[in-house]
């Protein structure tokens, strides 16, 4: 389920929305869930990574030192 992150143009609130498809998000407008406005514009979302330590991130083959 993609999740998309919006800020309110009207009221500057930050909010998110589940959609079950990505190309629907292209089709409908969310509302401000604070002041109910469709002026609002989508941002740009960094995906985070769990379950993962350090030498996974930095490209190390994983092997402890003991």
């Amino acid at each position: 389920m993609p999740i998309f992150e919006y800020r309110c143009q009207e009221c500057g609130q930050r909010f998110e929305v589940f959609f079950r498809r990505p190309e629907e998000a292209e089709k409908e407008t969310p509302a401000c869930g604070k002041c109910g406005s469709r002026k609002v514009r989508k941002l740009f979302s960094l995906v985070g990574l769990g379950g993962l330590n350090r030498s996974e991130l930095s490209g190390g083959c994983g092997t402890r030192s003991t």
